[in-house]
């Protein structure tokens, strides 16, 4: 398995860590892996706000009810409204954000760290209590806050794969079976 699969499968939620700061160089390589992320037409929209003051962590765990965990790190993944497509699409934005904290997870494990994701966007109480404690600007939107940190648990890697869940062609096909090998990949959707 190549060392992203094995990455993916052992990236899961920790919400206990250690005290240990987390080192200059290890935050800077979470930020270029959120970078790297695919954006609606390379719009990348995304502003990232990096919190290790012990008062602001403190106020931000009083701001998110469901995210109170104690990490030395938290990372706001915000949307900047001002670099998004007009109208409709600008809420491709969301997409966009997404990405690059999924890789800021993936990253994080890849270094050794735990990490775990907050929802912010879109729960008003939440955005609001966020932006206010980080001065962000109205045309900033927080879309998580991510805490990381050096684990202080550790969980076994896993896959959540549900056969139940995958359909081919059309919802609600007949699984085909990819392991027969009188069918081929392409039977399956022209390879994968």
């Amino acid at each position: 398995m190549s060392d992203i699969l094995t990455h993916i499968k052992a990236r899961r939620s920790i919400r206990k860590f250690t005290d240990q700061p987390i080192e200059e160089g290890a935050i800077t390589a979470l930020l270029e892996a959120a970078m790297a992320a695919p954006s609606a037409s390379n719009r990348q929209p995304w502003e990232f706000v990096v919190v290790t003051d012990a008062d602001l962590l403190g106020r931000l765990r009083a701001r998110l009810v469901l995210g109170r965990y104690r990490a030395p790190l938290a990372v706001c993944v915000c949307g900047n409204l001002h670099r998004t497509w007009p109208g409709s699409a600008q809420s491709f934005w969301v997409q966009d954000c997404s990405a690059a904290a999924q890789n800021i997870l993936l990253a994080s494990t890849g270094l050794g760290l735990g990490s775990v994701w907050v929802g912010v966007h879109p729960v008003r109480l939440f955005v609001r209590g966020v932006a206010d404690v980080l001065n962000l600007p109205a045309h900033l939107v927080p879309l998580a806050l991510i805490w990381v940190g050096h684990p202080a648990e550790g969980k076994p890697p896993r896959t959540q794969y549900d056969r139940r869940r995958v359909h081919w062609q059309r919802y609600g096909s007949a699984q085909e079976k990819l392991e027969d090998p009188d069918q081929g990949l392409s039977s399956a959707g022209g390879g994968l």
